[in-house]
């Protein structure tokens, strides 16, 4: 098996932080039809060779950061979404993530968890399950290596997600 062109990294809640998140992920996919997806927050996409990922796991560990409002877009990745504040540690990851050969962006780092993809069902910003993800600060204690279609458009494109690797930090 040939390894993916490139690889995406998500960084992952703790189990306790994602429970209250995939309550609200998976209300939300219901109602939606869609299909559900594991809570995570996209740090960065690499092409080629993949990285020795020690010095930016060393930069993640103890990672918590606060919630800062439920936000929507019309952009099919960030429907509905949960926008947190970066913190230096966050920030510094990120930058190594970015001096690394390969490194690809699509759009500007705007650190945050979705909650669905496509449109949301009417006042689901209002949900408790949804409201509930605002409720203290996230800790983060993984990161996934996870192949992804280079573009997210689709909902079958988020059935094709593989995660190809968890890595504690």
């Amino acid at each position: 098996m040939n390894p993916p062109a490139r690889v995406s990294y998500w960084l992952l809640p703790c189990d306790q932080d994602a429970e209250r998140f995939q309550a609200a992920i998976d209300a939300l996919a219901d109602a939606q039809n869609a299909p559900a997806f594991g809570p995570h927050m996209s740090l960065a996409s690499i092409a080629g060779q993949q990285p020795d990922l020690q010095s930016c796991l060393d930069r993640l560990r103890g990672l918590k950061l606060e919630p800062l409002e439920i936000d929507a877009t019309d952009v099919f990745t960030m429907s509905l979404f949960v926008r947190v504040k970066p913190n230096p540690a966050l920030l510094q990851a990120r930058t190594w993530m970015e001096a690394q050969a390969g490194f690809q962006s699509q759009r500007a780092f705007d650190p945050h968890l979705s909650l669905c993809y496509g449109p949301p069902p009417a006042g689901a910003q209002e949900w408790r399950t949804v409201r509930a993800t605002l409720k203290g600060p996230i800790l983060f204690d993984r990161l996934a290596a996870v192949d992804i279609p280079p573009r997210v458009e689709t909902y079958d494109h988020i059935r094709a997600w593989k995660i190809l690797d968890k890595i504690g930090f």
